[in-house]
Order: C-alpha cells, then sequence, then structure tokens
C-alpha cells in the first residue's frame, strides 16, 4: 500500500505539472502574490533543478541548502541584524561577504537535512547534479519517513481494532487531505515516522527507544517536544500510581 501511494504521488504530480497550467499569482494572502508568479523561483538555485522540481517549493529551499552547504550555504538567502519588515532594512544580504548577516537557514532544525546528506552519498553513483540528488534524497527520507509512520500507527492500533483496522489506519493517513505533503521535501513525513515510532515504543514500554526517537523527533520539528507529555503521563503511570 505504501509503495502504490508512493507511485502514485511521484506520477501523479509529474503529470499534473505536464497537464495543468496554474492562474498565477495566487493573491489569497499578502505576501502569497509575490511568490506564486512564473519568475518568483528563478533566484533560488534548489527550487530550479528539473528533477523532481514538482516536491519542492518555499522550505525546501533551505532544507536541500543546509543539506548541501550547511546553515551558512551562500547560496541561500540571509538577513542583516537589524532586519525589519517594511522599513529600509528591509534587504538581504550575502553570508560570508558582510558582517552581522544571518542565514535563514537558521530558522529551520536541522535533522532532516542531515539525514538527507546521509542518504544522498550513495546516490553519488548515479551521474546526477549535486541539488537533483540531494532533492531525490530528500523525497526518499519523506517517503521512508511515511512508512514508518504507517508502521507504527499499525503497531499502536491492531490490538485495539484488529490487523484490518491497522491497516485501515495507515491507509487513512495516506489519503487525508494534506497526506500529499508526506511526499515532498519538507520535514512532515519524517517527523511523523518518528514521533508515532516514539508512542508506539512508548506503548510497548522500550523507553530508551521511545526516548530517542523523541529527541529526534524534536530536532527535526520544534513541535516534538509536546511528546513529553505522553512520555510523562506512561512514566507516573508506571513509576509513581
Amino acid at each position: 500500500m505504501w509503495l502504490g501511494w508512493a507511485l502514485v504521488m511521484l506520477l501523479f504530480q509529474h503529470w499534473l505539472e505536464m497537464r495543468v497550467t496554474l492562474k498565477r499569482p495566487d493573491n489569497v494572502l499578502g505576501w502569497t502574490g509575490s511568490e506564486t508568479t512564473t519568475h518568483s523561483q528563478s533566484d533560488k538555485p534548489h527550487l530550479i533543478e528539473p528533477l523532481l522540481n514538482e516536491h519542492v517549493s518555499w522550505d525546501s529551499e533551505y532544507y536541500l541548502g543546509i543539506a548541501i552547504g550547511g546553515y551558512d550555504n551562500p547560496d541561500i538567502r540571509a538577513i542583516p541584524a537589524d532586519f525589519k519588515w517594511g522599513t529600509m532594512s528591509d534587504r538581504f544580504c550575502s553570508v560570508g561577504q558582510e558582517t552581522n548577516c544571518i542565514s535563514l537557514s537558521y530558522a529551520f532544525f536541522p535533522l532532516y537535512s542531515l539525514v538527507t546528506r546521509i542518504v544522498a552519498m550513495p546516490l553519488g553513483l548515479f551521474s546526477l547534479s549535486t541539488i537533483a540528488r540531494y532533492t531525490l534524497a530528500a523525497v526518499l527520507v519523506s517517503l521512508l519517513g511515511t512508512l514508518g509512520a504507517m508502521l507504527s500507527l499499525y503497531s499502536m492500533t491492531r490490538s485495539s481494532i484488529g490487523d484490518e483496522g491497522g491497516v485501515r489506519a495507515a491507509f487513512y493517513l495516506l489519503i487525508f487531505p494534506s497526506g500529499f505533503f508526506l511526499a515532498q521535501v519538507y520535514t512532515e513525513g519524517l517527523f511523523i515516522g518518528l514521533t508515532f515510532g516514539s508512542l508506539a515504543f512508548m506503548m510497548t514500554r522500550k523507553r530508551y527507544l521511545s526516548a530517542l526517537l523523541a529527541a529526534l523527533a524534536v530536532w527535526t520539528r520544534p513541535g516534538g517536544v509536546i511528546l513529553l507529555i505522553p512520555l510523562a503521563i506512561v512514566w507516573f503511570i508506571d513509576k509513581i500510581w
């Protein structure tokens, strides 16, 4: 089921880009108009690589930039320390060329980019450009994280609703309207894989593995800190209550 979903996402997004012409720009919010023109990403090298281009946009630039060149990657936009929107200091600067210049990459947590860098290493055997190789690696990380989430969800639910119910729960995860984010160069796939994995290990009282995955979830997205609540509840019930 996971493999079928992954193929559908890859093929459908590619087909959609070839067959559908978007009406630009999208002015639904104040900032979306300038970000959705035909050439709005032309100055962002990590977002114009043809391979799997339909799987990258917006924050993907930073995840790929960190994976390729670290947090101070000069190809990523940066801002001066006195930056304020809508003022004379509303300008970008270049890391390494100007003082007090801070890369926008520092707004993003490191684990997704680190795992992407690791997965990209063996892909060096293929004749791909650097950005193409890292984009492919990032998509694979998202897809494999989603597989981990499905297995964890199945493990957590099968005891209460049976094997068929566990499979159905995993299926619902994939077809939920926002489930398409799980196949993009975003952290959602890896994050829910670690989060659900932590909860699954916690339910079987494998506390060290649960704590390890919870820590990794926090290094993926700051929202992972909420895992402290169920971990603390289980510890309290088992050790004190």
